[in-house]
C-alpha cells in the first residue's frame, strides 16, 4: 500500500462559494475552463489499489476572499479524511484586521496557514507598507505562507527573496514549483532554474511540484521526471512535496492516473517515495 499525502487541492461548493476566477468572463482565458465549474467534494478524490490517501491539505480557491474562514467551515464539514487547510488573507490589509481575520481563520482546527497569491500583482502587494509587518505576523504565530508567484521573472525572484529575508523564520511553501518545468524553452527554463536556486537558498522555504497541466494540458511522464529531478537537485529531497492541484489536474487526467505518474517518477529518479508523496507533507502541514 502507497500513503499519499496530497499537500495541495482545491474542492468546490459553487451554491455557497463565488469562485470569480472560474466564471466565463474572468481570468484564466482557457478554453477548456468550462469542464472545472462544478462541484468536487472529497469522496471525488477516488484512487485504488496500491493508492491509499492518507489525508489531504485543501488551499483556499476563491470561495470568499474577504471571509475565507466560510471556506473552511464548509471544507472541514465536508471532510472525511484528515484535513489542514490553507485560508485566504489579503496581506495588504491593516495589520488590525489583518490579525482579526487571521484570529478568526485559526478558530478552526484545520487551519495551518494561509495564502495571497502574488501572480501579477507581485509588485503591488510586495511594495505595500502593510504587507511585511503582516508577515511578521505570521512568522510569530507559527502559520505556514503558502508562496504563489512565476519563478521566471528574475525580477519578482529578486523582490519576493529580499521580502522574505525579512521574516527567516517564516514557514513558506513555494506553489507548483514556480510554474516552471523542464520542458519550458531554453531561456524560460534557465530563469526558472535560477530562481529555483535562489529561493532554495532561504532555508525556511520548501517547494510542492504540482500544476504542470496548467503549463501544458499533454505534459508527459518524462516532464514530470525531469522536473522533479531538477527541483530535488537544489531543494534536496526532505524539502520537496508531490501534489496534485486536483481539480486542476483532471483537465489532463485522472487523480488515480497522476498519482500513479508521480510513484513512477520518483522511482526512475530514484528518490525516497514515502517522503515525496506522504511524510513531507505530513511535517510540514502538522498532521
Amino acid at each position: 500500500m502507497i500513503k499519499v499525502t496530497d499537500p495541495h487541492l482545491h474542492l468546490f461548493n459553487l451554491s455557497q462559494g463565488e469562485y470569480g476566477w472560474l466564471q466565463p468572463t474572468k481570468g484564466p482565458d482557457w478554453p477548456d475552463k468550462s469542464k472545472l465549474l462544478c462541484d468536487f467534494k472529497e469522496s471525488d478524490l477516488s484512487m485504488n489499489n496500491p493508492l491509499c490517501l492518507a489525508g489531504y491539505v485543501h488551499i483556499e480557491a476563491g470561495f470568499n476572499n474577504d471571509q475565507s474562514w466560510l471556506e473552511v467551515d464548509w471544507v472541514e464539514g465536508q471532510a472525511i479524511l484528515p484535513v489542514r487547510t490553507i485560508g485566504c488573507v489579503d496581506l495588504c490589509l491593516d495589520p488590525t484586521q489583518f490579525i482579526d481575520q487571521l484570529t478568526e481563520l485559526a478558530r478552526r482546527s484545520s487551519l495551518v496557514g494561509v495564502r495571497h497569491i502574488f501572480d501579477d500583482q507581485l509588485n503591488r502587494i510586495l511594495s505595500h507598507p502593510n504587507t511585511i509587518p503582516n508577515l511578521h505576523v505570521l512568522e510569530s504565530e507559527g502559520f505556514v505562507f503558502e508562496l504563489q508567484f512565476n519563478a521566471t521573472q528574475l525580477s519578482e525572484v529578486d523582490q519576493v527573496v529580499r521580502a522574505l529575508k525579512k521574516v527567516p523564520s517564516l514557514s513558506v511553501v513555494l506553489n507548483h514549483q514556480g510554474f516552471g518545468s523542464s520542458a519550458l524553452s531554453h531561456n524560460m527554463k534557465e530563469a526558472w532554474l535560477y530562481g529555483l536556486t535562489a529561493l532554495s537558498e532561504l532555508p525556511s522555504v520548501k517547494v510542492k511540484c504540482s500544476g504542470l497541466e496548467m503549463l501544458d494540458r499533454k505534459f508527459t511522464p518524462l516532464t514530470l521526471k525531469q522536473t522533479l529531478e531538477e527541483v530535488v537537485s537544489r531543494f534536496g529531497q526532505s524539502r520537496v512535496m508531490m501534489a496534485s492541484n486536483f481539480p486542476l489536474v483532471t483537465l489532463s487526467m485522472s487523480y488515480e492516473a497522476y498519482w500513479l505518474m508521480v510513484v513512477e517518477a520518483i522511482t526512475q529518479a530514484g528518490f525516497d517515495r514515502e517522503s515525496l508523496v506522504d511524510l513531507n507533507a505530513r511535517e510540514t502541514y502538522r498532521f
